[in-house]
Formats: structure tokens, sequence, C-alpha cells
């Protein structure tokens, strides 16, 4: 694996959104292994259900909660994970 390669996954991995707008963005970067999609996937997955619960506490910025959009891109790179490997 190259260096920026590494360096952009552990960057995703980090803050997704600083290299993806919306879940399924991940699912379809070809320059991507499978299981660092994955990785990135369930790192959103977490901060997402952080959100969510601030939210559900009342101590969210406004943000719209991407949690569903993050699962979904999870059970579709579940569904396809037999053809990208």
């Amino acid at each position: 694996m190259s260096q920026p390669h590494e360096s952009k996954v552990c960057d995703a991995i980090s803050d997704p959104t600083r290299e993806y707008r919306k879940p399924m963005d991940v699912v379809r970067d070809t320059e991507l292994a499978a299981d660092e999609k994955l990785r990135i996937l369930e790192s959103w997955k977490k901060d997402a259900e952080l959100l969510s619960t601030a939210q559900d506490e009342n101590m969210a910025g406004g943000e719209r909660p991407q949690l569903q959009d993050v699962m979904l891109a999870i059970q579709e790179l579940e569904r396809t994970r037999g053809s990208i490997n």
C-alpha cells in the first residue's frame, strides 16, 4: 500500500466527512479495498451515533443526522462485497 493511499484511508477513518460528502461515496470509491471501506463507514457510523445521541439530548448544532445513510451504505457494501474482492 502506498503512503498517499494509506494516509487517505487514515484521514478518512479519523474524519470521513473530510474525504467524502456522503457515506455512499465511500462505497463507490474504486481506490479502496472492501475492508478499508468498512473501516471508514464504521467510523462514520460511530460519529453519526454520537451526533444522534447529542440531538436526542438537545445538544446538537442542527446537523442532519446521517446514521440512516451510513447504515444503507454499509448494507450496500455488504451486499456487493463478494464482487469487490
